[in-house]
């Protein structure tokens, strides 16, 4: 009978690894993921003596913060350390040394957590602490939250997140979807700029045409193979992925029209190229900050960060900054994923560790080169933050304004980019190969949505029968 518990308890963590491994961000072609989605994050070896946080004592609580042993020892981790020493003064974090990087790292950790392994605090993204949530690896925040009086909503927005009614990961990061666009290609086609209170996708699209008959070899768009840009208009109008009986939604119109927008643009309006010649050319995902001949690039605001960098990407034309484009003009509703912290269930701290997370959400964006969640700052705080990415930007004429429109914007709605459920390893990606056999007419629209449908209820059917 121990045996049968043994191997049963074995196949459940095997599931879940590979649950997790999915759902870390990028696509099987290598193409850069999203800022948010690294797994490893800011990171946390163990050690000091540790105190119940609730005992009155004054003696230091050393926390333990899961890392890898590369972030261990950069000067960005020790800044993070200082930090939370500062603000709580008897609380310390120390780097909980974790080998590997990215997907190995969080199998790692994951095993780690499962086998009881003590530690206190681990970077989560949207979508991975959901499946870190399913196995009890990490605590819900609810009752400190409400003993603390926290007021999320207004702190953070339409950045939380939750699963099941509960909170697990105050969010501390954003990487929302932005319009990247060649001023000089627009000027050429003598059309205006993109507005971000009228940018739609019809007139992303009519732009896309309008450059894309300069010819050379120039496209209004560049679009990847990435797994949002299939569903980018169903998630915006925040169409279900799931139906209220547990199965995938993907017979609802939303998400056939959603992916043959994305079949449009390279087949039918070849505004971009089209999907066979993507794949043949092995088309990177910079091309748009290359090489010059692409009018748009939708993509998370990350991508701001090779924009800057003049000696990989030296530009002899200026770009502009937008939000995405929007299903119905005056919305501000964009694709985006959090990362933030969660508060690991091996802890013996655990009140201190949620304080210790509120630290890092409330204040990582006072250390260089972080994009905060939180939508309360006062201005002098968001020019703080995007003074530096503006000056950097400046021989584009990129002001602070221009980038708070597009990233930092209080009224925005920022929407998970991933889907977020059973089976959404599988599912996710589903979504890219069936639509890369639709986007390169090896199959119908009908069909791939049918198939989709199939095997997306086959997978949550086994993710069910794992949990």
């Amino acid at each position: 009978m121990l045996q049968a518990r043994r191997k049963f308890s074995m196949l459940v963590i095997l599931a879940l690894i590979v649950s997790l491994l999915g759902a870390c961000g990028g696509s099987n072609s290598g193409n850069k993921p999203s800022a948010s989605n690294d797994s490893n994050g800011p990171t946390a070896e163990a050690g000091g003596k540790e105190t119940d946080n609730n005992s009155g004592s004054d003696e230091v609580i050393v926390l333990k913060y899961a890392t890898t042993p590369e972030t261990a020892v950069a000067q960005s981790t020790k800044d993070l350390m200082a930090l939370v020493e500062k603000k709580l003064g008897n609380v310390r974090l120390e780097p909980l040394i974790i080998p590997g990087e990215g997907t190995d790292w969080n199998k790692k950790v994951t095993i780690s957590l499962m086998a009881g392994d003590e530690m206190d605090i681990i970077y989560q993204n949207a979508t991975t602490f959901q499946k870190f949530a399913t196995a009890n690896l990490i605590e819900p925040l609810d009752d400190w939250i409400a003993e603390d009086n926290y007021d999320v909503k207004s702190i953070y927005g339409s950045s939380m997140s939750t699963f099941n009614g509960k909170t697990y990961m105050l969010p501390a990061f954003r990487d929302v979807h932005i319009t990247m666009y060649n001023k000089d290609l627009f000027d050429r086609a003598g059309i205006p700029y993109p507005d971000n209170n009228t940018w739609t996708w019809d007139k992303y699209v009519e732009a896309a045409k309008a450059i894309s008959q300069l010819g050379d070899g120039i496209y209004g768009s560049y679009m990847l193979d990435w797994d949002p840009y299939f569903m980018f208009s169903a998630r915006q109008k925040k169409v279900p992925e799931y139906k209220e009986d547990g199965t995938s939604n993907y017979d609802d119109p939303a998400f056939a029209e959603s992916m043959k927008f994305f079949y449009d643009l390279g087949n039918e309006w070849k505004v971009q190229p089209d999907f066979i010649t993507f794949r043949s050319k092995k088309m990177p995902w910079d091309s748009f900050l290359a090489e010059g001949k692409y009018g748009m690039f939708v993509v998370g605001n990350w991508a701001l960060q090779s924009a800057m960098n003049d000696t990989q990407y030296p530009r002899d034309w200026k770009m502009g900054v937008a939000i995405m484009p929007q299903v119905n003009e005056g919305e501000k509703i964009s694709l985006g994923i959090m990362g933030g912290y969660s508060v690991a269930a091996t802890s013996k701290n655990k009140k201190a560790a949620f304080e210790a997370a509120k630290v890092l959400a409330e204040s990582q964006w006072e250390l260089p080169g972080n994009v905060p969640a939180r939508i309360d700052l006062k201005q002098e705080d968001v020019n703080a933050i995007l003074n530096p990415m503006a000056e950097k930007l400046s021989k584009d004429d990129i002001t602070v304004e221009n980038l708070r429109d597009a990233i930092l914007d209080p009224e925005m709605d920022i929407v998970n980019e991933k889907i977020v459920g059973k089976g959404m390893t599988a599912i996710t990606t589903m979504i890219t190969s069936e639509g890369e056999l639709y986007a390169s007419k090896q199959r119908s629209l009908e069909e791939t949505m049918k198939v989709l449908k199939e095997k997306s209820d086959q997978a949550i059917k086994d993710d069910n029968s794992s949990s």
